[in-house]
């Protein structure tokens, strides 16, 4: 069944924009720039032309990342903006509505709730391990019912959902939803990445970011990958002139580098410490409870959350405190350095 059907019917008149990347031998008297640059660009990046439509030249090398065609993915500035496009895309204000499963990341509702979207709640809980039950999801599908998101790994419990149970998900809700599945954090997970199944399901929309595992949060990347068909809906209002010049050509470099090794040695590094931290935080007494984390971060119980704090902050230490109710006298500890995390179990050891 064709997508088009869930798609706003004012995003299907839109024209799609496509430009061809402008060569370097071209001359160009079409976009209004100015001819030449009078600032000291060290780096030569030609500041005074407005940079690529789209970023084609990094399109490929994040594509061969993630293992998938160019045609079924689309870079955004970091996942914010791909839920908001994604949102806009699909859902009618003051109509339709997407499913979530809090405590989940923020900016799914934040965005809903900003373009007039009603947002569904269906909570997890700790004393269930924080885990989906997706057949709980499906019966609060309504005829209204446009998104599911699924954060997996799950910022800020660290919980995954299986593979098997997103693609029941998909095939349940196949003509009337689309499941985007938020990967922010799967570098982290022995749980494998469901880019394989893109071209099995025209309703999955995952979303990958250069941000944790490769480093580059500063450089705001991310990726929403789907069905070519899809790719070519979300295109529709993916704005142009999204990454600046300096930016391609820094993500170029670092992803054409010998840094994809120092990145894979960084995963390895991160993930043995997230144990070795847990490991130690059970030994003190005032942790109450640690769930097992396919992240880049422990969500921590505590006995008393504001004498912790209150430690912490004396200590220049910050940690993820969190606001939901089922989260109380809890918080996300993301992992640093061995040193850091050495002074973060010091600090909490001493509260013994």
């Amino acid at each position: 069944m064709s997508l088009k059907r869930l798609v706003r019917p004012e995003i299907l008149d839109l024209p799609t924009i496509n430009v061809p990347e402008a060569l370097p031998e071209m001359i160009r008297l079409n976009a209004n720039e100015s001819p030449t640059s009078h600032w000291n660009d060290a780096l030569n990046h030609s500041l005074h032309r407005y940079p690529p439509i789209r970023p084609y030249s990094i399109v490929k090398i994040i594509a061969d990342l993630f293992e998938v065609q160019c045609d079924q993915i689309l870079l955004s500035r970091g996942s914010t903006e791909a839920i908001d496009i994604i949102i806009r895309t699909f859902c009618n204000p003051n109509k339709d509505q997407i499913i979530i499963s809090p405590p989940t990341f923020d900016m799914y509702k934040f965005f809903a709730t900003s373009n007039c979207i009603k947002t569904i709640e269906i909570p997890i809980h700790g004393d269930n391990e924080f885990n989906i039950n997706v057949k709980d999801l499906i019966k609060k599908l309504t005829d209204r019912t446009k998104i599911i998101f699924i954060s997996s790994p799950n910022n800020p419990t660290g919980t995954s959902v299986s593979n098997d149970d997103i693609k029941y998900l998909l095939d349940a809700v196949k003509g009337r939803a689309i499941v985007v599945v938020d990967e922010a954090y799967i570098e982290f997970s022995s749980t494998k990445s469901l880019t394989r199944e893109i071209n099995n399901y025209n309703n999955l929309i995952i979303l990958r970011t250069l941000s944790k595992a490769f480093s580059l949060a500063g450089i705001r990347c991310g990726a929403m990958i789907s069905s070519s068909e899809c790719s070519e809906l979300l295109k529709k209002i993916l704005p142009p002139f999204c990454f600046a010049t300096p930016v391609i050509q820094f993500i170029k470099s670092a992803l054409l580098s010998k840094d994809l090794q120092a990145t894979k040695k960084q995963i390895e590094f991160l993930i043995k410490e997230r144990e070795r931290v847990k490991n130690e935080l059970e030994k003190i007494n005032c942790v109450n409870k640690i769930w097992k984390s396919d992240g880049n971060f422990l969500l921590v119980k505590f006995r008393n959350i504001d004498t912790v704090k209150n430690s912490l902050i004396d200590a220049n230490v910050v940690v993820g405190l969190l606001k939901y109710p089922s989260l109380s006298d809890c918080a996300r500890i993301t992992i640093g350095t061995r040193d850091q995390n050495n002074e973060l179990i010091e600090v909490l050891d001493n509260l013994n």
